[in-house]
């Protein structure tokens, strides 16, 4: 059993660690995360994780990359998934990210360690799920600028976010909300956000 388990691991250890990482945040969150514990649930000795990474800042940088490759990836499916409909389009990324993101207990707290790292792989990845966003927050509102369409961005991950924080702070859980039923409301934010933006300039009324 014991060869078993070295020739499941040889070869693909960096990304089981990084499986791991996930898991181990999704159901603990950031705080108290460590390579010793990474490498106790992967069934690895100690030491093993230092072949990939030389402290515990690179793994959860590698571990936030993973996480935003894997988000990105969602809010694009969610956006073909909801059609033609700009706002819909919205306010369905909004649902997948707040979805995922209580998935996976993941907060900014993730991405500041990333940050920090300053791996080029993190860095190509946020202006991915950025440039994302900044081209689906143009289509629902067209008639903004380019400083009003980042504020407005920047409210629409503010709400999303905010939508996961007070999860993440046990808000929802005295509303007895699921997951799905928080998703779904963040994405009516979201559809409210950008409608009532695109109201207000209509109206010749400052949005932001």
């Amino acid at each position: 059993m014991q060869s078993d388990k070295r020739n499941y691991h040889h070869g693909n250890l960096k990304e089981t660690l990084i499986r791991t990482s996930l898991e181990m945040i999704a159901e603990h969150g950031i705080q108290g995360f460590s390579v010793a514990k990474v490498a106790k649930k992967a069934g690895v000795a100690i030491s093993a994780p230092y072949r990939h990474f030389p402290n515990r800042e690179s793994l959860l940088a590698e571990t936030g990359i993973v996480f935003l490759t894997e988000l990105t990836s969602r809010m694009r499916t969610a956006a073909t998934e909801a059609g033609n409909d700009p706002i819909e389009r919205v306010a369905s990324v909004a649902g997948a990210y707040v979805q995922y993101a209580l998935d996976h207990n993941v907060s900014f707290q993730l991405f500041s360690a990333a940050r920090e790292s300053r791996l080029p792989a993190f860095h190509e990845q946020s202006r991915e799920m950025i440039n994302f966003l900044f081209t689906i927050t143009q289509e629902a509102a067209p008639e903004a600028t380019w400083n009003e369409l980042l504020e407005l961005m920047e409210a629409l991950l503010a709400l999303v976010q905010g939508f996961a924080d007070m999860f993440y702070q046990g808000y929802f859980s005295q509303l007895n909300l699921t997951k799905d039923q928080i998703s779904k409301r963040s994405a009516v934010a979201a559809k409210l956000l950008i409608s009532g933006w695109n109201q207000c300039r209509k109206d010749g009324e400052q949005p932001l």
